[in-house]
């Protein structure tokens, strides 16, 4: 068993190893204590002893169970290693939506980011850019429509059009820290998905739903600190490659910056607008 369990793991990328199966045997393993301890007994260790010790008796005494209860735990690990990223792409779907059911009460309330930005900046005594308030339910859907924002107000384009041209034209040191931002978004994204999981198993667990909780906590922070450097990123390399990129396509700059008819120029090239 041993020696079938270390070829496997030779054959077994180092990635797939850390990002699917080691967190999803430790699902496995937690359902498994959630099955055995329930609500009733949910911190009882010498229960969870007694019953461990039952466990391995039995699985001693019956090699072929052994087998059979490793190759089990090993799938249902890889299902939830494959399972996670999906679900957490599911959730970023609802946090990047424009608006939720309530339509735009959860931007208008008094405690919304809005609300607090119209004060801080009144306050302040600064003048307050209406493109640039917060307008999404979430943090995360708004500095995406931020950087859309920006972009149109300083060079009169759609960063959407322009950015996958854009990439094209850097350079492998510059794509590196975008691919690095992005790499970690995504991971932030496949542990809201571990998060849910763990959550699941708290209906017959309490503690997994602390798990859960402490989990989908830290995704969150994790994928706000990544979406920010991802944007910064984004909005940099537009700053610093855009005239590049309208020279590549026969619209060359005049100026030091696109003007408002150059930038539709460059938007109707890319929107294939056409003529006229």
């Amino acid at each position: 068993m041993i020696g079938v369990l270390t070829e496997v793991g030779r054959r077994i990328s180092g990635r797939w190893l850390t990002a699917v199966l080691l967190p999803g045997l430790l699902l496995v393993a937690t359902g498994a204590v959630a099955r055995a301890l329930g609500h009733a007994h949910a911190v009882d260790v010498d229960r969870l002893v007694a019953l461990a010790d039952d466990a391995g008796r039995d699985l001693s005494a019956r090699p072929a169970r052994l087998v059979v209860t490793a190759v089990l735990a090993l799938v249902a690990a890889g299902l939830a290693g494959t399972a996670a990223p999906g679900i957490g792409r599911l959730v970023q779907r609802g946090w990047l939506r424009e608006r939720f059911l309530t339509g735009e009460l959860i931007t208008r309330t008094r405690w919304s980011r809005r609300s607090r930005a119209l004060t801080a900046a009144s306050r302040a005594g600064v003048p307050v850019v209406a493109a640039y308030l917060p307008q999404r339910p979430t943090w995360l859907a708004d500095r995406v429509r931020l950087l859309r924002a920006r972009v149109r107000a300083q060079y009169h384009v759609d960063a959407a059009l322009v950015w996958p041209r854009l990439w094209l034209l850097l350079g492998e040191d510059a794509r590196q820290p975008i691919t690095d931002a992005r790499a970690r978004y995504g991971e932030a994204v496949a542990l809201v998905g571990w998060a849910v999981l763990y959550l699941l198993l708290g209906v017959g667990w309490w503690p997994a739903l602390l798990i859960g909780a402490g989990t989908l906590l830290t995704a969150w922070w994790r994928a706000r600190e990544a979406m920010a450097e991802l944007a910064e990123l984004v909005e940099a390399a537009i700053d610093l490659r855009l005239r590049d990129l309208a020279d590549a396509l026969g619209l060359p700059v005049a100026g030091p910056e696109l003007t408002a008819a150059e930038g539709r120029a460059l938007d109707d090239r890319l929107g294939k607008a056409g003529p006229g």
